[in-house]
């Protein structure tokens, strides 16, 4: 797209706008008929912003939410989120389409809308697997087929069988794809529907293809071209054509491979789908490289590199390089295959820089959203402390002759007042700030999984799995609840800590038992990863510091190591004196350590939630906990660097007699 046209798409689109804002006060306000049509031009609108524009997404989509939630149109509201969430996610925005899908789904609950809840939690399962975080995404799959059932909704339990079958082909676990598959085709003939007949076709011909099975696959693909064809879908008719010519052209038919995927040329180019056809006619050239025709494949990936690096398609041209690569390589033209690789290169750190400005645009419209909600506050206070402030000089004015004294004394305590407040608001934002992160952790970690269980669970006694699927399942339930657990042991404590006037019960401590034990606790995990733990001079070392904090910090922080550390690491355990009163205790690791951005804040309750080296996941709480303990006990805690490498943890404790 060249730069004259989008300043005219810019200055259209907010013609358009501009149009529909003046218009929207007396034509879309009377019917529900009108506020559909109100919902398909605003969802219309953000469709067409380009993908880059993610500011204008977000500025037009909140205006339309307003727009109906002034009107009390919670429906539309909630169909408006969920529309935004769709197309954020189209456009790979995943952790904002999360919050218009979870907005959405608030309101969906409340209007007791079972269809649009179950549709809404299906397309957050999806961004779930889009990131890769498959147990999470099945976690959503699970609750909207148990609420399907419970609500008789065969499209949602057809769609949820389908989703979760997706999962298992992105796992390359066949059987059990197969057999969601057939779940599918159930609920169809049961109910006499065709829920999703067309996509069900072409995953099963993927299915079919990973098992070798090239005659079935084959047969769904040409089902899927004539139902495209039928229902007179272009694009469905291309992918199906180059479907087709890619199992002819692993049957070794090159000539049908040829004619299919040259009619997918010629189709796609037809009706304008210039990236559909690129992707089909670059399956040509490998053709031609698998009958040694590499003069003639050259010459024709070449051109297609052209046109794809044209039309900016980035993922496309890269895969243009690599056959480009592979056919100098045949050649034993090294000199090419280095240009190209060069050339390559260049391309997927442009690729990695689009990236980053994605996720950077994500951020900012995220922190947009803080902000204006923020300044909307801030505006408030603000006003009302004029408003005070004002009053106060008035008052001041009128008495002043009769009043300096009680004046002097009013001022005297309104500063104690302030400070007073500034110190209440510091505690309330910490406070906010912890409250947010449990919240975090009871929505996400805690609720998560228990809807998994249940799900699961509800499948059990429903009969829906079989023994070895239920035995699989059975080990995942056991898995998450250890790990809930964990959790709750760990909110308890923080629970506890907070409780103000609660004494602390300090005594002396030797420190080599508590290790020792806390090594015994994570002995599997130890031996699994085979980790070398080496305590140094810790014989005969006493602290004094209240019995459950002590434990409960060696607890976390070699946990802590133990997760961060690959298979056979290194962990010491060290304690030196710090000062005539106070000894250090350390703790380093030589795992994949902490970028210095997040080293001073890993005790913070804002601090990055990370995954350890074996996937492991934590809540953050416990680190939190432990700056509050060891600060309880009139010590200090901090991380830093590894020399080698690693991390660090260290905190100081009071010297045992």
């Amino acid at each position: 797209m060249n730069k004259g046209f989008k300043k005219f798409f810019l200055f259209y689109f907010l013609i358009v706008f501009c149009v529909l804002n003046t218009l929207q006060s007396f034509s879309f306000q009377k019917t529900n008929q009108t506020d559909s049509i109100k919902l398909e031009k605003y969802s219309s609108i953000l469709s067409k912003i380009n993908p880059t524009q993610i500011d204008s997404i977000i500025l037009i989509a909140n205006h339309a939410i307003k727009d109906f939630k002034s009107d009390n149109k919670a429906f539309y509201v909630c169909k408006l989120n969920q529309n935004t969430g769709s197309i954020l996610l189209r456009y790979g925005y995943f952790n904002l389409a999360e919050k218009y899908y979870e907005d959405a789904l608030k309101v969906a609950r409340e209007l007791n809308n079972k269809p649009l809840e179950i549709d809404i939690l299906l397309s957050v399962g999806v961004i779930w697997g889009k990131k890769g975080d498959f147990i999470k995404s099945e976690s959503y799959f699970l609750n909207a087929l148990l609420l399907s059932k419970k609500a008789n909704y065969p499209k949602g339990i057809a769609n949820a069988y389908f989703k979760i079958g997706v999962i298992r082909t992105r796992q390359n676990k066949v059987s059990e794809t197969q057999m969601y598959y057939n779940k599918v085709d159930s609920v169809n003939k049961s109910n006499k529907t065709d829920f999703l007949k067309f996509d069900l076709i072409n995953n099963k011909a993927i299915f079919y293809a990973m098992q070798g099975d090239l005659d079935n696959a084959l047969k769904q693909f040409e089902l899927s071209y004539r139902l495209a064809v039928e229902g007179k879908k272009p694009i469905d008719q291309v992918l199906a054509l180059q479907n087709i010519g890619l199992v002819y052209k692993e049957k070794e038919e090159y000539q049908k491979a040829l004619k299919y995927l040259n009619e997918g040329v010629r189709l796609a180019n037809k009706y304008g789908l210039k990236e559909e056809g690129l992707r089909v006619a670059i399956i040509i050239p490998a053709i031609l490289t698998e009958q040694k025709k590499y003069i003639k494949a050259e010459q024709e990936l070449k051109d297609y590199l052209n046109q794809s690096l044209k039309l900016e398609i980035i993922d496309l041209s890269s895969e243009i390089y690599d056959n480009l690569i592979g056919i100098a390589k045949e050649k034993g033209d090294y000199k090419s295959a280095l240009a190209y690789f060069q050339q390559n290169t260049e391309l997927k750190e442009k690729q990695i820089n689009q990236e980053k400005q994605r996720a950077l645009a994500e951020a900012n419209a995220s922190l947009g959203l803080y902000t204006a909600n923020q300044k909307v506050l801030e505006s408030e206070t603000l006003l009302f402390q004029k408003t005070r402030e004002k009053n106060i000089l008035i008052i001041g004015l009128v008495f002043s002759s009769i009043l300096t004294i009680g004046l002097f004394i009013a001022l005297y305590r309104l500063k104690k007042l302030n400070h007073a407040l500034n110190i209440s608001k510091a505690e309330l934002t910490e406070s906010n700030s912890i409250k947010n992160k449990l919240f975090s952790i009871i929505g996400h970690d805690l609720r998560g999984s228990q809807g998994t269980t249940l799900g699961v669970l509800s499948l059990i006694e429903d009969d829906e799995l079989d023994e070895a699927e239920q035995k699989k399942y059975i080990k995942t339930i056991i898995k998450q609840t250890t790990s809930s657990l964990a959790i709750l042991d760990d909110l308890l404590l923080w629970g506890q800590a907070q409780i103000k006037g609660k004494s602390l019960e300090k005594h002396v401590i030797s420190i080599l038992p508590v290790v020792q034990n806390t090594i015994d606790l994570n002995l599997k995990t130890i031996i699994e990863k085979s980790l070398t733990i080496n305590p140094i001079d810790l014989k005969d070392k006493n602290v004094f510091m209240d019995t459950n904090h002590f434990s409960f910090v060696i607890r976390n922080l070699l946990a802590n190591a133990i997760k961060f550390t690959p298979n056979e690491g290194k962990i010491e355990i060290k304690v030196e004196s710090y000062s005539n009163t106070q000894y250090k205790i350390s703790i380093a690791d030589n795992g994949i350590g902490i970028p210095d951005d997040e080293l001073k804040s890993i005790f913070t309750p804002d601090s990055t939630i990370r995954k350890g080296t074996k996937d492991e996941r934590g809540t953050g709480l416990g680190l939190t906990l432990c700056h509050e303990f060891v600060k309880a006990n009139g010590g200090e805690i901090w991380a830093e660097k590894n020399l080698e490498k690693g991390t660090i943890l260290c905190f100081t404790v009071d010297k045992g007699v």
